[in-house]
């Protein structure tokens, strides 16, 4: 994100389409790879609507400011193909540091030269040059900076691998596995044993679900339905009188969460 905040006003004007940049590069990688955040949370992120923040990542594929990444990083958390957003890369190589100009061009060396370059007035210097000032609020060259992110950048891809799913809304599939520590929370705050996940009452799970590809969740949410799931499967098998197919019986009622079932 610090990338997309130095970025010159009069490189990119337009201070919508840097709210939006400034909002991918916060779910990017370390090397600015992989963010692929909906239109729906941009437009919740910002403050825009979802046609406004369109039209800005439209301009900011034109200004070349963002390029389109790896799709298949998306396909690994959403399997179904038309509610992915689209994965772009960021292009961190615009916004870096111009070189240091030559003391020899024809500017310079232009008689009676007074020129003004950000508030400085440049004048021929005696002895040895000067060493180069840093930026103000950027104290390290970009290649200082990717040095010390180097060793670093497998691991925050691993954590952009491992927050998406809590990042993104999608509809249940065949492959999904809870993870570990969310599952392992949500049973602790229901009150559950861990031995109360097993694979047969995952594939239940999974099976009620995939066959309603409307309802859609994060993966955090998706953990919440399942502790949800065996609760209730817990409570019907002990409550005498309540059997699957007899009169008043839901599937889908959870009104027993909230005291309903006796």
């Amino acid at each position: 994100m610090s990338w997309a905040l130095q970025i010159p006003k009069a490189d990119l004007a337009d201070s919508s389409a840097r709210h939006v940049l400034l909002c991918l590069a916060n779910y990017a990688s370390a090397d600015g790879r992989g963010t692929f955040p909906s239109v729906n949370r941009l437009s919740e992120d910002t403050g825009l609507s979802e046609r406004t923040v369109r039209y800005k990542l439209d301009l900011l594929r034109e200004a070349c400011w963002i390029v389109r990444g790896n799709q298949a990083l998306a396909a690994v958390y959403i399997d179904q193909h038309d509610r992915r957003p689209v994965v772009y890369d960021l292009q961190l190589s615009r916004g870096a540091n111009a070189a240091p100009r030559s003391k020899r061009g024809a500017d310079f060396d232009a008689p009676g030269c007074n020129l003004q370059h950000t508030g400085v007035q440049i004048s021929t210097e005696r002895g040895a040059d000067s060493a180069p000032k840093p930026p103000l609020n950027h104290q390290v060259t970009k290649e200082q900076l990717q040095g010390e992110l180097a060793g670093v950048i497998a691991e925050q891809d691993q954590q952009v691998l491992d927050s998406a799913d809590d990042r993104q809304r999608f509809a249940m599939f065949a492959q999904w596995e809870p993870a570990a520590k969310a599952i392992a929370d949500q049973l602790a705050i229901a009150g559950l044993p861990s031995d109360s996940l097993t694979d047969e009452v995952i594939s239940g799970f999974k099976g009620f679900h995939v066959a309603k590809p409307s309802t859609v969740d994060s993966g955090a949410g998706w953990c919440f339905r399942l502790a949800t799931w065996i609760k209730r499967e817990r409570v019907k098998t002990a409550c005498v009188g309540i059997q699957a197919g007899a009169p008043g019986y839901d599937d889908e009622d959870t009104s027993w969460i909230n005291g309903g079932a006796n």
